[in-house]
């Protein structure tokens, strides 16, 4: 009878021991499929419009921003006269800084473009998927009731040059559908909105 007993408890023992040897199994691979699980997660960041901040001109080295704002001589080839680095001295009326009045006189009865000097660096508009610049992503409004420009109506833009994946230069204008636009004596020409957007 004792050594029955003997057995009996030795097979209880063994039972126990395996048992807890599968539990262990069990557990190590749960927490390794845990572990993995936890791996899957990838957290993305979810590009959106985002209006990007009007500060004044010369936004400083790699930072995005506006440079000039040009009352500028109407260009009929707009294409090739804006994909040039223009002047402010050249404009008829230009200014580096939001909310003040530009320097300069825009003649009346002379056709002129609103032309806009802006930059981008890759945090606003390189796409890194495809390696590439994308004209897309980034754009601008401009309101002026003076001279028959709607509410928050896009601009054209042109890229002027770009150093790789690292900063681009644009212009953007605005010319009447290709007829420029004049004043007449006297006449107040005010831009009262402005708005750079960006997809990022």
């Amino acid at each position: 009878m004792k050594k029955i007993i003997s057995i009996f408890k030795k097979a209880v023992r063994t039972s126990l021991v395996f048992s807890a040897f599968i539990i262990g199994i069990y557990l190590a691979v749960s927490f390794i499929m845990i572990g993995f699980q936890v791996q899957d997660v990838v957290f993305e960041h979810e590009r959106s419009n985002q209006l990007i901040a009007l500060a004044d001109g010369n936004p400083g080295a790699g930072v995005g921003g506006f440079f000039y704002f040009m009352y500028y001589p109407h260009q009929a080839v707009p294409g090739t006269a804006y994909a040039s680095n223009l002047s402010n001295a050249t404009a008829y009326e230009f200014s580096d800084t939001v909310n003040a009045s530009l320097t300069g006189e825009t003649p009346y009865a002379t056709t002129f473009d609103l032309v806009i000097k802006w930059g981008y660096n890759s945090s606003q508009d390189w796409n890194s998927t495809g390696s590439n610049w994308e004209d897309a992503w980034v754009w601008i409004t401009c309101t002026n009731a003076d001279i028959s420009i709607g509410a928050d109506t896009n601009m054209t833009e042109i890229e002027i040059a770009n150093t790789s994946a690292s900063y681009r230069w644009m212009h953007y204008y605005m010319n009447n559908g290709g007829a420029g636009y004049t004043i007449t004596h006297g006449q107040s020409c005010n831009t009262t909105s402005v708005k750079p957007w960006a997809y990022y």
